[in-house]
């Protein structure tokens, strides 16, 4: 037999092991990611539902900080936040709820509250902006995720923490 040949067999039977690998190892990898943020998602919502323990079921926005000026919500109580949009309008949050570009959403259909500080650099373009700014996520039980993201709408990222601690969404 050629010694080529059989070089030439064993180099591209080790790639092929090499490749199949790689594939096994970003998988794991892949696994291994989606199970830690599924187990921060996990202690953020249990000590959200130790929040609403302690308020008889409820989930109320816990705000030991001064309140916003305005009128109260009928449906959701006290005004507590409010972050206004570029170009008229608001990110209203209540005692119970939040009125959001006229989505009414009671706190109790939140499943996840996460606020991503984003990057100080804002980037050349409109997509760099969007994926360098900071975001308050508001996860719904049922219906699309809610964004309010600190280029529309005018927030201290001091602010967006508290609305996530205050509503029981903690990271520990």
């Amino acid at each position: 037999m050629n010694p080529h040949l059989i070089l030439g067999l064993v180099f591209g039977i080790l790639g092929i092991v090499v490749m199949i690998g790689l594939v096994i190892l970003c998988v794991v990898f892949i696994i291994w990611l989606f199970h830690g943020w599924k187990k921060q998602s996990g202690q953020r919502g249990a000590n959200a539902e130790a929040q609403r323990r302690r308020h008889g079921g409820k989930t109320v926005l816990e705000w030991p900080w001064p309140k916003a000026i305005g009128e109260p919500d009928e449906e959701f109580g006290e005004l507590l936040e409010e972050f206004p949009k570029k170009g008229g309008g608001s990110a209203r949050f209540y005692e119970t709820g939040l009125v959001l570009n006229g989505k009414r959403v009671p706190y109790d259909a939140l499943k996840d509250v996460f606020f991503d500080e984003g990057s100080r650099e804002r980037g050349h373009d409109l997509k760099e902006a969007i994926q360098n700014s900071a975001v308050l996520w508001l996860y719904r039980k049922h219906g699309s995720t809610l964004a309010i993201r600190d280029f529309q709408y005018g927030f201290d990222h001091a602010d967006c923490r508290h609305i996530k601690d205050g509503l029981g969404f903690r990271d520990e």
